[in-house]
């Protein structure tokens, strides 16, 4: 695949001006203007140099100029990390079995996926142009964790080996460990592990129903009580068996509340280690499954991938006995466990302010209109409309997350979607008097920012790598301490989609800015369906945002019937 190109210094300033401007006054935008005229004359080209020489040896190692900065960026958050960086994903699974069948199918299947990479069996995956994507976010199938240490946490891989592989099953807080291959590195039959979830789903937790709270605290306390708790031997062989299992499930009893599950899925105390790559959490009551994703080493179009596979994988329904279910359980001593249950109930607090809710807006236009148009287009400019009718004044900046997988060690860039253009369309909307024309032109100015994130053209990544390498010579350019700078890199709305929802329905995550709304958005159908993710005591008026979401959609609609 292709190294991951440094955009020309030229280019990136220019897209750079362009998106900054719609969330700007007239007076700062001539200031920001001539701090970047300043930079491309005085620090910008060597900087350039300084990151294009950089990107050249990283590209010989067979890494990306922004890789190991951008794990790095994971690994330095301290907080905790399902309040910050994971990712909840309710799973579209097929299939009418119910319970625990349904559970022992789903963690059969996409055990079978997980094993078929550590014996080398998946095919390459490719782009509809025929580029390869880059295989190496598929290490997460080997399991490992996240573990916290002082400062900077540090992800250690899962084994290598398919054969005799274990996976952690939670059941109301308490873990078990479950084998889950054969000494051919094939997974247990449905039947077999249909049998021993059961016997997880029937046990009492028996006093170990914390287990995994400190896994939720944040990397600096949970780094300080790891080092505590694994002076114990014991609980340093059962952390390497936590560490080594392939993948952790939760059996829940949530209802079928889509919306509260996917909630506590990713926001609830104690559902798995919330360090390991994924949890299977399953719900035994509602039928309902989501995945609990440690966002470290990946990301959510490599799940949709492993997920699509897991749906297609033929399940062994061969009747075979059950696997044993070994409880697992730290030995604590009084003070530990009291400093844990601390952490755990100011983190319980923390987390109990957060919501997910779902919107489904029928957009009234038609299936197929005369011209092309791009649904991320149309929902990136419904969701402007509501931010711009739910707090009035000027726009705020929106990032959007483009897949990069094309290239190596690709991770994600970002589309900035709100352009002069979408800014004048979505005004227009309000008032009542948008025309076909501005309709076009938000279409061309969003195609255009698509174009330049796929080429490795995006902005923001380059101008990370800029500030990179500032900081390695000691450098504070005034272009990064611009407030435009700040106001275009704070997002009120961080927003991504992965397209239809065939393998998954939606997602919900921790919003990236304080006062913020995450949004997983998706179209299937003539529906346009926006998931929210919010602090409650930042938006007791969230009604507001989602009656213009729907508002939005009609005036969106009607002027796309217009235009056709």
């Amino acid at each position: 695949m292709r190294a991951l190109p440094v955009p020309p210094l030229s280019g990136t300033l220019e897209r750079y001006r362009a998106a900054a401007d719609p969330l700007l006054t007239a007076a700062e935008r001539a200031a920001t203007a001539a701090r970047i005229e300043a930079f491309s004359q005085n620090e910008g080209p060597e900087l350039q140099a300084a990151l294009e020489a950089f990107a050249a040896a990283e590209d010989a190692a067979g890494r990306s100029w922004l890789s190991e900065a951008w794990l790095a960026g994971y690994l330095t958050t301290r907080g905790p990390i399902t309040l910050t960086s994971n990712v909840g994903f309710l799973i579209n699974w097929p299939g009418s079995a119910t319970g625990i069948e349904r559970a022992a199918d789903l963690v059969h299947r996409m055990a079978s996926v997980h094993l078929a990479w550590l014996r080398g069996e998946l095919p390459d995956e490719s782009t509809p142009r025929g580029d390869v994507l880059d295989p190496q976010q598929l290490r997460y199938l080997a399991g490992g964790l996240r573990h916290p240490r002082p400062g900077a946490d540090e992800f250690i891989e899962g084994p290598a080996a398919a054969a005799d592989r274990e996976i952690v099953v939670f059941r109301d807080g308490a873990p078990y460990a479950l084998r889950i291959s054969d000494r051919a590195g094939r997974p247990l039959s449905v039947p077999a592990l249909a049998a021993a979830l059961a016997e997880v789903a029937g046990r009492d937790p028996q006093g170990r129903a914390g287990f995994s709270h400190l896994s939720y605290v944040g990397s600096d306390p949970a780094a300080a009580l790891l080092d505590r708790l694994l002076a114990d031997e014991a609980n340093a062989a059962t952390y390497r068996r936590l560490t080594d299992a392939l993948f952790a499930v939760n059996l829940a009893d949530d209802g079928a509340d889509p919306d509260d599950h996917l909630r506590r899925a990713i926001f609830e105390l104690g559902r798995g280690w919330a360090y390991k790559p994924a949890t299977y959490d399953i719900d035994l009551t509602g039928n309902l499954a989501s995945v609990h994703l440690e966002h470290t080493v990946v990301d959510g179009a490599t799940l949709k991938r492993v997920v699509a596979m897991a749906q297609h994988a033929v399940p062994d329904t061969t009747p075979s006995a059950a696997p044993e279910c070994e409880p697992l359980q730290w030995r604590l001593d009084p003070s530990l466990a009291d400093d844990i249950d601390a952490a755990a109930r100011h983190y319980a607090k923390r987390a109990g302010d957060y919501r997910v809710r779902t919107v489904f807006d029928p957009l009234p236009a038609p299936a197929q209109p005369s011209f092309k148009l791009s649904l991320d287009g149309v929902q990136q400019w419904v969701m402007l409309f509501a931010q711009l009718a739910y707090h009035g004044g000027p726009p705020r900046s929106t990032y959007e997350a483009v897949d990069m997988r094309e290239y190596r060690a690709g991770r994600t860039e970002c589309l900035r979607p709100v352009t002069a253009e979408a800014v004048a369309l979505a005004r227009s909307l309000q008032t009542g008097d948008a025309t076909p024309e501005q309709l076009f032109a938000a279409l061309s100015a969003h195609k255009s920012w698509v174009i330049a994130c796929k080429t490795g053209n995006g902005i923001d990544r380059h101008l990370f790598g800029l500030r990179m390498m500032a900081a390695r010579d000691g450098w504070t350019p005034e272009l990064f301490t611009d407030p435009a700078y700040s106001r275009l890199t704070t997002d009120f709305l961080s927003t991504t989609s992965l397209g239809g929802p065939h393998q998954l329905l939606r997602f919900a995550f921790a919003p990236t800015s304080a006062g913020g709304i995450g949004i997983s958005y998706s179209a299937d159908a003539g529906v346009l369906e926006f998931c929210l993710s919010y602090a409650e005591s930042e938006h007791d008026d969230i009604d507001v945002f989602a009656r213009a979401l729907a508002d939005g959609t009609r005036a969106l609609g009607d002027l796309i019937t217009r235009a056709s």
